[in-house]
C-alpha cells in the first residue's frame, strides 16, 4: 500500500491524486516548470513533505535518516529496498544505487548526473531569487526614499515659492520705503532751502536796517558833533561876553571912582544942596550894594564856568568813550557781517554737499555758534558799556540842564541888575540934569556938563554894546533851545536804536532756534535714513543668503535626484539582466527536466519489461522502483521546491534555523527603522508646519506694523498741496508749516505746547522704530535657527 502526503502552500496540489511518488515528482516538476519566474520569486514560504511509509509488496524495511549522504541537497526520508532481479541485488539509498547486476546501473548513473545538475541549477536559481528579492527590497526602499525626497522637494519648492513671494513683497516694501525716504529727504531739502532763503532774506533785511540805523546814528553823531561845535562857539562867545562884562564892570568902577572924586569936588559946593547930597549918598550906597551883588554874581559865574569846564572834560571823556564804543560796535558789525557771510557760504555748501560733509559742517556750525555766542556776549558787554556811557551822558546832560537853569537864573539876575542899572542910570541922568542945573549956576558946571555929555556918550555906547550883547544872548538861547531839541531827538533816536537792536537780537535768537530745530530734524532724518538703509541692507543680505541657500539646496536635491535616477536606471538594467539570466536558467532547467523525464520513461519501460518476468522479481523490482523513485522524488521535489523557499526554507536540514532568524531579524530591523523614519518624518512635518505658521504670524505682525507706522512717512503730494493751501489761508497750522508766524493767535505758550506734543509723537515713533528693529532682529535669528534645523534634518536624512 502506498501512502503519499504532500504539503505545498499556495500550490494547490492534492496528495490523494497520485498513486506513486514518481507520479507526484513528475507532476510537481511539471507544475514548477509551468510556473512563471515572477511567481517563483514571490512564492511564499512552503513546505512539501513526501512520506513514503510502505508499499504493500515491500519485502524490505524502511529506515528513516534525518541526514542524507549529500549535504547540499537535504531529504526528509531515505529508503533502502533490496531488489532481486536475475540473481542480483540492487540497494538504492538516498538516490544512489549500489548494484551487483549489469542491467540496472545505467539509469541510476544518469539519474545521479541529472540530480547533480538539477541541484546546481536549483542553487543558481536560489541565488538569483535571493538577489532578486534583495534588489526588490532595495527598489522598494529606493522608491520609498524617492517618494520621501519628492515630498521634501515639493515642500521645499513650496517654501522657496513662499520665501520668494515674501522676498518680492519685502523688495517692494523696501522700494516703497526708499521712495518715501527719498521724497522725505527731497521735502526736507526743499524746506531747508526755503527756510535758508527766508533766513538769508531776513538777515539781509536786518543788515540793511542795521546799515540804515548805523547811517542814522552816524548822522545823529555828526549833528551832535556840529551841535557841540556850535556849543563851543557859543561858550566862547559867552566867555567873550563875560570878558566884556568884566571890562564894563571895571569901567563902572572907574566911573564910580570918578563919581566919588566928583562928589569930593562937589562937597564944598553941596552945602546948599544937602538933600541932593544925601540922595547921592543913598544912591552910592545902593550902587555899592549892587556892585557887591555883581561881584557875587561874578564869583558864581566863575564857579559855574569851572563846573562847566569839568562837565566839558566829562563830555570829552564821554565822547572818547562813545568813539571807542562806536569803533568796537563797527568791529562787532564787521565781525557779524563776516560771520553772516561765512554762515551763508557754509549754508550754501551745506545745501550743495549735505550728504558728504554734514558732520564737518555740524562741527563748524557748532564752532561758529560758539564764536557767535562769544561775539554776542562781547556785544552785550559793549551794549552794557554803551548803556553806562548813555547813563553818564544823561547825567552830564542833567548837569548841563542844571547849569543851563543856573545860567538862566544868572541871566535873569543880570537882566534885573541891568534893569536896575538902567533905573539907576535914569536916576543918575536925572541927578546929572539937576547937577547941570546946579552947574549952570556954577562956572564949573559947564565942565561937568561936558564931562557928563562924554559920559552919556559912553553910556550910549555901552547901551549899544549891552543891546548887542542881549541880542547875542537871545541868539545863544535860541541855539541852546535848538541843541536841546536835537538832543531830545537824539535821545529818541537812541531809544529807537536800542529797541531795534533788541528786536534784531530776538529775531536772531528765533532764527537760531529755528536753525537748531532744523539741524535736529536733519539729524533725526539722517538717523532714520541710516536705520532704514541698514534694515534694507540686512534684509537684502538675508534675502540673498536665503536665495543662495535655497538654490544650493535645490541643486543638491537635483544632484541627489540625478544620482538616484542613475542608480534606479542601473538597478533596472541589473533587474533586466537578472531576468534574462533567469529565463536562460529556466530554459536550461526545462531542457534538463525533459531529459530526466525521457530517461525516467526509459527506466519505466525497462522496469515494466522486468516486471513481466516473475512476481518475486516484480515485487522486488517494484520495491526497488519505489525506493529509487522515492529517492528521486525526494530529491527532485526538494530541488524543485528550493526556489520557493528563498525567504525561509522549511525543508533545509543543515541551515534552516540560521536563515530564518537572520531574515526575520533583518525584516524586524528594517521595519523598526522604517517606523522610526516615518515617526521622524511626521515629527519634522509637524515642526515645519508650526514654524511656517509662526513665520506667517510674524509676517502678518510686521505687515500690520509697517502699514500702521508708514502712513505718515509715505505721505503723498496731496498732503504737501494741503500744507501749501493751509499756509496760504493762514492760521496756526500755516504758521506751523511756514517759518514765519502767520497768525496773531499763535502765542509762545501755544507754540510751546504744540512743540511738546510733536516731541512726544516723535519719541513714540522712535520707540516704535526701535521695537520694529528688535522684532526684525528676532525674526532674523528665528530664520537662521529654522535654516540650521533644516540643514540638520537634511544631513540626518542623508545619513539615514
Amino acid at each position: 500500500m502506498t501512502r503519499c502526503s504532500f504539503r505545498a502552500a499556495d500550490r494547490g496540489i492534492n496528495p490523494g491524486l497520485f498513486s506513486s511518488p514518481l507520479q507526484a515528482v513528475n507532476r510537481i516538476s511539471l507544475r514548477l516548470h509551468s510556473a512563471s519566474p515572477m511567481k517563483l520569486l514571490w512564492m511564499p514560504v512552503a513546505a512539501i513533505f513526501v512520506d513514503v511509509s510502505a508499499f504493500s509488496s515491500c519485502e524490505g524495511g524502511c529506515s528513516r535518516n534525518e541526514s542524507s549522504e549529500n549535504g547540499s541537497v537535504p531529504s526528509r526520508y531515505t529508503h533502502t529496498h533490496p531488489v532481486t532481479h536475475s540473481g542480483s541485488s540492487v540497494l538504492i539509498s538516498n538516490g544512489r544505487a549500489a548494484t551487483n547486476a549489469t542491467d540496472a546501473p545505467v539509469p541510476s548513473l544518469l539519474a545521479n548526473g541529472l540530480i547533480k545538475e538539477n541541484k546546481k541549477h536549483q542553487e543558481l536559481i536560489l541565488d538569483i531569487c535571493s538577489e532578486k528579492d534583495n534588489l526588490k527590497d532595495e527598489l522598494k526602499k529606493r522608491t520609498e526614499t524617492e517618494k520621501q525626497h519628492l515630498n521634501i522637494i515639493r515642500q521645499l519648492e513650496m517654501r522657496v515659492e513662499d520665501l520668494q513671494k515674501e522676498a518680492k513683497t519685502l523688495k517692494d516694501k523696501l522700494v516703497s520705503q526708499d521712495a518715501a525716504a527719498k521724497n522725505a529727504i527731497q521735502q526736507l531739502h526743499k524746506e531747508m532751502a526755503f527756510r535758508t532763503d527766508q533766513a538769508n532774506k531776513k538777515c539781509e533785511e536786518a543788515r540793511q536796517e542795521k546799515e540804515a540805523m548805523v547811517m542814522k546814528y552816524v548822522r545823529g553823531e555828526k549833528e551832535s558833533l556840529d551841535l557841540r561845535k556850535e556849543k563851543e562857539i557859543l561858550e566862547r562867545k559867552l566867555r567873550d561876553a563875560n570878558k566884556d562884562i568884566e571890562k564894563h564892570t571895571n569901567k563902572i568902577k572907574q566911573l564910580s571912582q570918578e563919581k566919588a572924586r566928583l562928589h569930593q569936588l562937589f562937597e564944598s559946593k553941596e552945602n546948599e544942596t544937602t538933600r541932593m547930597s544925601r540922595d547921592i549918598e543913598k544912591l552910592k550906597e545902593e550902587v555899592n550894594s549892587y556892585v557887591i551883588k555883581v561881584k557875587w554874581a561874578q564869583n558864581k559865574l566863575k564857579a559855574e564856568v569851572d563846573l562847566h569846564k569839568e562837565t566839558k572834560d566829562r563830555l570829552k571823556e564821554a565822547t572818547a568813550k562813545l568813539t571807542q564804543a562806536k569803533e568796537e560796535a563797527d568791529q562787532i558789525r564787521k565781525n557779524c557781517q563776516e560771520i553772516i557771510k561765512t554762515y551763508q557760504e557754509s549754508e550754501e555748501i551745506k545745501s550743495n554737499e549735505l550728504d558728504l560733509k554734514l558732520r564737518l559742517t555740524k562741527g563748524e556750525l557748532e564752532k561758529q555758534l560758539q564764536e557767535k555766542s562769544d561775539h554776542l556776549e562781547v556785544h552785550h558787554a559793549k551794549i552794557k558799556e554803551l548803556e553806562d556811557v548813555k547813563r553818564t551822558f544823561k547825567e552830564g546832560m542833567d548837569e548841563l540842564r542844571t547849569l543851563r537853569t543856573k545860567v538862566k537864573c544868572l541871566e535873569d539876575e543880570r537882566l534885573r541888575t541891568e534893569d536896575e542899572l538902567s533905573k539907576y542910570r535914569e536916576l543918575i541922568n536925572r541927578q546929572k540934569a539937576e547937577i547941570h542945573n546946579l552947574l549952570e549956576k556954577v562956572k564949573t558946571v559947564d565942565q561937568l556938563q561936558e564931562q557928563h555929555q562924554r559920559d552919556e556918550q559912553e553910556m550910549n555906547s555901552w547901551k549899544e554894546e549891552v543891546d548887542s550883547l542881549n541880542t547875542l544872548l537871545s541868539d545863544f538861547q535860541k541855539d541852546i533851545d535848538g541843541s536841546r531839541k536835537r538832543e531830545s531827538e537824539l535821545l529818541v533816536f537812541t531809544e529807537k536804536l536800542t529797541t531795534k537792536n533788541a528786536q534784531l537780537q530776538s529775531e536772531t535768537n528765533s532764527l537760531q532756534m529755528q536753525l537748531d530745530k532744523l539741524t535736529f530734524m536733519e539729524r533725526e532724518s539722517q538717523n532714520q535714513l541710516e536705520l532704514v538703509n541698514q534694515a534694507r541692507d540686512e534684509l537684502a543680505n538675508k534675502l540673498k543668503k536665503e536665495d543662495e541657500f535655497h538654490r544650493n539646496k535645490v541643486q543638491m536635491l537635483e544632484m541627489e535626484l540625478a544620482s538616484q535616477q542613475k542608480s534606479f536606471a542601473d538597478l533596472n538594467t541589473k533587474a533586466g539582466e537578472l531576468k534574462d539570466e533567469l529565463m536562460t536558467q529556466k530554459r536550461k532547467h526545462a531542457a534538463n527536466l525533459k531529459d530526466l523525464t525521457k530517461q525516467l520513461q526509459q527506466a519505466r519501460r525497462k522496469l515494466d519489461n522486468l516486471e513481466n518476468g516473475s512476481c518475486d522479481k516484480e515485487v522486488s523490482s517494484m520495491g526497488s522502483r519505489s525506493s529509487s523513485s522515492g529517492s528521486l522524488n525526494a530529491r527532485s521535489s526538494n530541488e524543485d521546491r528550493s526556489p520557493e523557499n528563498t525567504g525561509s526554507s522549511v525543508i533545509v536540514d543543515h541551515f534552516p534555523e540560521v536563515d530564518k532568524t537572520i531574515l526575520i531579524e533583518r525584516i524586524v530591523r528594517l521595519q523598526k527603522a522604517h517606523a522610526r523614519k516615518n515617526e521622524k518624518m511626521e515629527f519634522m512635518e509637524d515642526h515645519i508646519k508650526q514654524l511656517v505658521e509662526e513665520i506667517r504670524k510674524k509676517t502678518k505682525i510686521i505687515q500690520s506694523y509697517i502699514l500702521r507706522e508708514e502712513a505718515g512717512t509715505l505721505s503723498s503730494e496731496a498732503s504737501d498741496f494741503n500744507k501749501v493751501h493751509l499756509s496760504r489761508r493762514g492760521g496756526i497750522m500755516a504758521s506751523l508749516y511756514t517759518s514765519h508766524p502767520a497768525d496773531s493767535g499763535l502765542t509762545l505758550e501755544l507754540s510751546l505746547e504744540i512743540n511738546r506734543k510733536l516731541q512726544a509723537v516723535l519719541e513714540d515713533t522712535l520707540l516704535k522704530n526701535i521695537t520694529l528693529k528688535d522684532n526684525l532682529q528676532t525674526l532674523g535669528t528665528e530664520i537662521e535657527r529654522l535654516i540650521k534645523q533644516q540643514h540638520e534634518l537634511e544631513q540626518r536624512l542623508k545619513q539615514t
